[in-house]
């Protein structure tokens, strides 16, 4: 039984975009292996895959200290981002259920969006799909200091929300992404039918395939499990 003073119930709900709602990863690490190859350098799929779930930013600083392409990190930035932007014009494939699970999920909770990539992305991206305006709040790569898997945009969105993140439900993907999420203190659902680079979901909660069985019902009933288990926990 919960105390009289606990409410079973999350405050609000976050999703990452890239693995999540959209099955973007493979075009951006294409993106990364193209961009070298062009400037003579054959990238492991595993170097290139370092994307997922980062800041491009981050990605190109680790690729830069490994090989040594011509340009310079904002350069090579650059011109991988015009070539993956190009791909997403005729290749966003949408995860299974992320639109309808953004609608109903948004008519009990505020939402936010915290994304590696950058916020004009993300707004093209949501706009797409017709969700932009389900989120309160949108974090890009340029509105937080560090990158997944470090918690910081995580932690601004929840402060944007005026929420606590430890009564936040967070929808990841990618290995550093969840780690970001569970280093904020939120409840971690990790999205697997993505996970193309041998992404390591364990530390998550919960995993799912995708979103297609996630309403705002859904999410009801997880934070009865969700805050029971974390009171049981903290009770022993």
């Amino acid at each position: 039984m919960f105390p009289s003073t606990y409410v079973a119930s999350f405050e609000a709900v976050l999703f990452d975009l890239d693995g999540t709602l959209i099955d973007t990863e493979p075009s951006a690490a294409r993106a990364v292996k193209s961009c070298f190859e062009n400037w003579g350098i054959k990238v492991s799929l595993e170097d290139a895959a370092f994307v997922t779930g980062r800041t491009w930013e981050a990605a190109l600083s680790y690729l830069f200290s490994k090989y040594t392409p011509p340009v310079s990190i904002a350069a090579a930035t650059s011109m991988i981002l015009d070539q993956y932007r190009q791909t997403l014009k005729t290749e966003l494939i949408v995860v299974p259920g992320g639109v309808e699970a953004v609608h109903s999920i948004g008519e009990a909770y505020p939402l936010a969006l915290v994304s590696g990539s950058h916020r004009s992305e993300i707004e093209w991206a949501l706009g797409k799909l017709g969700i932009l305006s389900r989120f309160s709040a949108v974090l890009g790569a340029e509105d937080y200091p560090s990158s997944k898997p470090a918690p910081d945009g995580y932690l601004k969105a929840c402060s944007l929300l005026g929420v606590d993140p430890k009564r936040c439900l967070i929808f990841e993907d990618s290995d550093a992404g969840i780690a970001s999420a569970l280093n904020a203190g939120g409840w971690v659902v990790a999205i697997t039918g993505t996970n193309h680079f041998r992404q390591n979901t364990s530390g998550a909660h919960l995993q799912i395939p995708d979103l297609s069985h996630v309403t705002r019902q859904w999410v009801a009933d997880l934070a009865v499990r969700a805050h029971g288990t974390r009171i049981a926990r903290e009770q022993k």
